[in-house]
This record gives C-alpha cells, structure tokens and sequence, in this order.
C-alpha cells in the first residue's frame, strides 16, 4: 500500500477541513447528519472543532501519559451557530499549528492499544482521516454532492479501520476467532486485507458494562470465503456506514458477509 506521507496527511488535514467548513457554512444548522441521526449539523460542527482542539493540546502540551488529561475540559461550544463556526477556525488553526511544530516520531498520548501509533505522526494520520469521514457527513447533511478523495488515502482510511479501529482490540477485551476469512480488496489501487471473523468480548472499565458482539481481526494468511471489492473510496465509505452496501461488490458465504456487516453495524462517530 502507498501510504501518504506525514506532509501530505497534514495537507489532508487543511484540504477536509476546508471542504467541511464551506459545507457547513451555508448548511442550516438543524440539518439532521444522515449517518449520524441524533446530531444536528451544530452538533456535527461542535464535534470536529471538539476533537481538533483535543488533540491540538496533546500535540503542543506535550500530553505522553492519560493521567496528564484529567485536569483537561472540553471547551463548551458557543450559544449560536456562526460562532461556533469561528470557533471552529481557532481549533483547526490550533491543530495544524501543533502537528506543524513536532516531529512524527515524537510520543504522545494515544487511545489506541497498539503502542506503536503513541506518536505524533499517527495523530496527524487520524486527523486526516477524521476530518475526512466528517467532511462527508458535513456534504450530506447540506445535502451537496460527496467530493471523492484521492485514492492512496481512502485506501488507508480502509487500512486504518481494518488495523485500528475494528482490528485493534483494546486490552481489556478478547478476541475469539472463528477461522473463517474474508478479503477486503480495493480495485483501484490493487490492496488487499485480509480478516478473521469472531467474537469480542470484554467488560468496559469505566462503565463495567460487559460487552460481546461480532468482531474482526487483521490476518496475513487464510483461504477467504467472501470478498468485499469496491474502488478505495467507496470501499472506506461503506466500512463508516457512510454509503450504502450497494456502493461495493460483495460475492462468497452469505453468513460471513453478515458477520462483517453485524461488526459494522454499531458504527463509528
């Protein structure tokens, strides 16, 4: 996979950015975000501006261990829409300067488990992608068409949910496979993932709520019995419930294809 570059996932930052603020800007702002039903388009726009100005602080702190973010608050959103618009601009502003002025091997606070991606290098890839899938629901919530994305980076956006947000189980949960496999291809630019479908289970630490559901992991090898083929980015679309299964070609086991749409279903905000 041709993964992009820390310079140019920062310049996707900018560029979705951009493209979510004139989608909102002339949105109005009780606009119901389609895969988001219980956001309105402020909340949607308190949410980014929410998340750039959170990891903006982790970047430019330096924020390196979770227990540094206990005195930290979320700043409350403005009373009216243009100002939160504005509000927007300071985080986003906040954001580029921060990653702009680290290294991206620099360590830094991450939720994920894997303690690889505890860099800044991995946050400015997260951002990317996360300005990116809220780009999309900033268009559809104002009802415009959805602008596509490069290629290279919704392939990684598949990546990075395949390997990370489906595939990268916290610590206190489990991970039971079932063997079966199934092929994630991306006909535009020839990658392919494999994953072995199963059960997760845990208990949340915060919550105590015990959990099982259907789950997924990454695997190198295995003899799939279903594939999901589509191009890159309506491939990244439909792994965030953000298009239709229509948009990809799905052939193989019917059950197995359920089972990847059951570990789909709660869906990611």
């Amino acid at each position: 996979m041709r993964q992009p570059t820390n310079d140019q996932f920062r310049a996707e930052i900018d560029r979705q950015s951009a493209l979510f603020r004139t989608a909102l800007t002339g949105c109005d702002e009780a606009a119901r975000v389609p895969a988001c039903p219980d956001w309105a388009a402020t909340d949607l726009l308190a949410h980014l501006t929410e998340v750039q100005a959170f990891w903006a602080h982790i970047v430019a702190t330096p924020i390196t261990e979770g227990s540094q973010l206990d005195s930290y608050d979320d700043p409350t959103p403005a009373d009216t829409y243009a100002a939160r618009l504005t509000e927007f601009d300071a985080a986003h502003r906040s954001l580029g300067t921060a990653v702009g002025a680290a290294t991206p091997g620099d360590a830094r606070w991450m939720w994920a488990s894997d303690q690889g991606l505890h860099t800044v290098g991995y946050i400015t890839r997260r951002q990317a992608h996360e300005a990116l899938i809220h780009r999309v629901d900033a268009e559809q919530a104002a009802a415009q068409p959805v602008t596509d994305a490069d290629p290279h980076l919704a392939a990684d956006g598949v990546d990075e949910m395949v390997t990370v947000m489906l595939g990268g189980h916290p610590e206190w949960a489990s991970f039971a496979g079932d063997g079966r496999v199934v092929r994630l291809a991306a006909t535009d630019t020839g990658d392919e993932w494999l994953v072995e479908l199963g059960r997760l289970a845990g208990t949340h630490p915060r919550s105590g709520e015990q959990f099982e559901e259907a789950g997924l992991r990454p695997v190198t090898g295995g003899e799939p019995i279903a594939t999901i083929s589509a191009p890159a980015w309506p491939l990244d679309l439909w792994l965030w419930n953000r298009t239709d299964a229509a948009s990809v070609e799905r052939t193989g086991d019917a059950d197995a294809l359920r089972h990847v749409d059951d570990a789909l279903a709660e869906g990611l905000n």
